[in-house]
């Protein structure tokens, strides 16, 4: 939870990005010793579950053993038979840093063809980290696509696309853009409301919130979204106080690891 914090602090400066992501790397790689990519045979369940947080954090810290290995494994091991802890992992690392230019229109087709809701998850995590724009445009033009994303799932990809670093200006404007289509598909469903609620959940910079209170406050009107509204507001605001006022300490102290 720490290190998912500060995060948040680094986006806009890579240098103290580069140092945390070597003080991640750092922090795991003894569990990682420990753990391997592997499960072995008798481990704690506890083990199990860490194993991927810790190859996550590895990951992170751009260690290029970690990614090689996760490279040749998606490569070698067909999407069924990789290990469910791992997989929606794999799948990112494949595809951020990966050599093949179509994997991403691959696991798509994967994506439209499967019936396992476990694995278009999992696809949807892998191929939503792209560091490609041009990518990410193309994966917001499949959520209104019903043939791509079934209706239950575009909230998941519109967050995961939301997510990314690479991708949350873009997609921000996505919703803004397509909120009357948005209203028509979702208006009375249960996650019409997930919307301004995980939108404020991500968004990071002063000039994102005075976006979120310019297009959201009209839509107050709306008892369905009155209460949502007004928490990202304060969530929203809240998140941006803080890192205005700490990023400088935390980014200092980042540089002199």
């Amino acid at each position: 939870l720490a290190i998912a914090d500060l995060k948040k602090f680094v986006e806009t400066d890579e240098t103290a990005e580069k140092h945390l992501r070597q003080f991640v790397a750092e922090l795991a790689r003894p569990q990682y010793s420990r753990l391997g990519l592997k499960m072995k045979e008798g481990e704690s369940e506890d083990d199990t579950k860490l194993r991927a947080t810790i190859i996550g954090f590895m990951v992170y810290g751009e260690d290029d053993s970690v990614i090689r290995a996760l490279c040749a494994q998606y490569k070698k091991t067909p999407l069924d038979e990789l290990d469910p802890e791992l997989r929606s992992l794999v799948i990112g690392v494949a595809v951020r840093f990966g050599d093949d230019d179509t994997i991403v229109d691959t696991l798509v087709d994967r994506y439209r063809a499967s019936s396992s809701s476990e694995l278009r998850g999992d696809i949807t995590g892998g191929i939503t980290s792209t560091k490609h724009k041009k990518v990410i445009v193309h994966l917001l033009t499949l959520l209104k696509d019903s043939d791509t994303v079934r209706r239950q799932d575009l909230v998941h990809w519109y967050v995961s696309l939301l997510r990314n670093k690479q991708g949350r200006t873009v997609s921000w404007q996505w919703l803004q853009d397509e909120w009357p289509w948005i209203e028509a598909a979702f208006d009375g469903d249960k996650s019409y409301d997930y919307f301004p609620r995980y939108s404020a959940n991500f968004l990071t910079t002063r000039s994102q919130l005075e976006e979120y209170c310019q297009f959201f406050t009209p839509l107050r009107s709306n008892p369905a979204l009155t209460r949502t509204i007004d928490m990202g507001l304060l969530d929203l605001e809240g998140r941006i106080e803080l890192l205005e006022r700490d990023s400088p300490a935390v980014i200092d102290a980042l540089r002199q690891l």
